[in-house]
């Protein structure tokens, strides 16, 4: 990928909604002779979009989890060398079987989907993963790819570009750690959507029993009035050094402690 390619193309050209345009329709004039009239044909793309209805998504990658014939596609049938060691079990939804140790999902499978059509032909931990993490093919299949800001961003910085966060309430929340093989993973911040869409990242596990949020609680000796007042002071600073306008790194800290300052100021 050329430098600025990503840039050219922007945020949207990968993640633009599926509307009804004038072009579009002039391209299904010619449809009459099938006889599909206009109503019919905006009636059929109104069902089609429907009204989105989630509210939040929970995105579960497995860097070298589990394979699919030890999870939801045994192969019961295929020869020994290729089918998984454990056998698979009826579960609550028609002509769906998972494996054995999954009981728990087997009954709740009425209300999940399997999606059997996604796959890749990538060799590489790196270039798989920013694949799974953007939805975009990486420029290169080769484990010295490198994280970079001319590279897609992960969905989660996306969703943050496009529906901000309120209430003070994060985003995009990434944790238990950074996926790495060799060198931190491409694909797991906002990249050159810029810094303020990053992940609010939490570097622990949040089942342990010592779990907490240093980040979201104030030090004994600082009030959110102090607060204001050092965030007031680094604004002037900002301003007089002109630093924010030369420097996108800069801007990006700005950005993050601004959020930073929402989420613990928030009621």
């Amino acid at each position: 990928m050329q430098p600025g390619r990503a840039r050219s193309a922007g945020a949207c050209e990968g993640f633009q909604r599926g509307t009804l345009t004038r072009r579009s329709l002039l391209k299904v004039g010619g449809l009459g002779f099938l006889g599909l009239r206009l109503p019919a044909l905006l009636q059929a793309v109104e069902q089609s979009q429907g009204q989105a209805r989630a509210k939040a998504v929970i995105f579960l990658h497995q860097f070298g989890g589990p394979s699919q014939t030890d999870t939801v596609d045994m192969k019961p049938a295929a020869p020994e060398a290729i089918r998984g060691e454990f056998k698979p079990t009826v579960t609550r939804a028609a002509g769906m079987q998972l494996c054995e140790r999954l009981p728990r999902l087997a009954q709740v499978a009425d209300k999940f989907t399997l999606v059997r059509s996604v796959f890749h032909d990538k060799k590489n931990h790196n270039s798989a993963t920013y694949y799974s993490l953007t939805g975009q093919a990486p420029p290169l299949d080769d484990i010295r790819l490198r994280d970079s800001n001319d590279l897609f961003p992960a969905y989660g910085s996306v969703v943050d570009l496009l529906a901000p966060a309120k209430g003070g309430v994060p985003t995009f929340v990434s944790y238990p750690y950074l996926l790495r093989d060799g060198s931190v993973t491409p694909g797991q911040h906002a990249s050159f959507l810029g810094k303020a869409h990053d992940p609010f990242y939490i570097g622990q596990d949040p089942n342990s029993r010592d779990f907490r949020l240093p980040e979201l609680s104030l030090p004994a000796n600082l009030s959110l009035a102090r607060l204001e007042n050092r965030r007031e002071v680094q604004r002037l600073v900002n301003r007089q050094s002109d630093l924010l306008d030369f420097s996108a790194k800069a801007r990006g800290i700005d950005a993050t402690y601004a959020k930073a300052l929402t989420m613990l100021t928030a009621p």
